[in-house]
């Protein structure tokens, strides 16, 4: 959503680590969120690379249809982000806002924040959503939105009137509950996954653990977050030894033993099952 030609090409790489919620409660780890549901769909047809054709409007309607349905329309109209695809060329600042512009009218959005972290370290090569993804943990920890401010203003030919596109990073007047990232797939896959923030999960997981589940988890939460400061704080002052693991662990080749039914390796009680039968009996008559 830029008014910019060029599109940056960036190298990084992103680290989430997903977990189970049961292994979440158990472990004590503190949510940043949580993912709801990933709509893909790829275009049969295209006439350019630059358009992002039906797919988009799809997964970015289903995305929106399945987080009302969870957490209700009034998140959705007024506790809602868009991390929009945002590939800086000008015929993606029109296809993709008019996408959400439609979007938002069918679901009675009238003011709907967009961000597009893209306009600061360009399309990845890696993941390009995984930014997307750690913006909105940072949204939802501080309750700021990232202005688009590579641009001077928003062109005029971007679907606008339903959007809100600010060129200054803006705080949101409530917590939000849920981000939308949205990438296009010029040519390939269009995707687009709701993202629901931590205060929304938790109240979640109390519902479906219960209070002495819950007080329990919160206990071992606080342990986690107290260790993660610390080491925080000694990673800053550069006081931090890395782990090292290197031919530690290995199983000794030498002692394993193997027949035509089992593969049998040192430490483990349970041998490599090599018995199969023939699944296609009936073809190979």
């Amino acid at each position: 959503l830029s008014l910019h030609d060029a599109l940056p090409i960036s190298e990084a790489s992103q680290y989430i680590v997903w977990m189970d919620d049961a292994l979440a409660i158990e472990l004590g780890a503190d949510i940043h969120g949580a993912v709801g549901d990933v709509f893909i769909n790829a275009d049969g047809f295209k006439k350019s690379i630059s358009a992002p054709g039906p797919g988009n409007y799809i997964t970015m309607a289903k995305a929106v249809a399945s987080a009302k349905a969870i957490l209700g329309e009034e998140s959705i109209r007024l506790r809602s982000l868009i991390q929009a695809h945002g590939s800086s060329t000008p015929q993606n600042r029109v296809t993709e806002s008019q996408i959400f512009d439609q979007v938002a009218q069918v679901f009675g959005i009238e003011n709907w924040p967009v961000s597009a972290v893209k306009a600061y370290v360009g399309h990845s090569l890696s993941a390009a959503s995984g930014e997307q993804l750690i913006a909105s943990l940072g949204v939802f920890k501080y309750g700021l939105i990232p202005g688009i401010k590579t641009i001077d203003k928003v062109a005029d030919d971007v679907f606008a009137d339903r959007l809100q596109i600010s060129t200054k990073d803006v705080f949101a007047s409530q917590p939000l509950d849920v981000a939308f990232l949205n990438s296009k797939g010029f040519g390939g896959n269009n995707a687009t996954a709701s993202i629901f923030a931590p205060h929304v999960v938790e109240r979640m997981l109390a519902r479906r653990y219960g209070d002495t589940i819950i007080a329990r988890y919160e206990d071992k939460r606080e342990q986690v977050r107290a260790a993660a400061q610390a080491y925080d704080q000694a990673a800053q002052r550069g006081d931090f030894a890395t782990i090292y693991h290197f031919g530690e662990g290995l199983i000794d080749e030498s002692q394993i033993k193997l027949d035509q039914d089992k593969v049998q390796l040192p430490g483990f009680a349970h041998a490599v099952d090599l018995t199969f039968t023939n699944r296609f009996a009936d073809m190979c008559e």
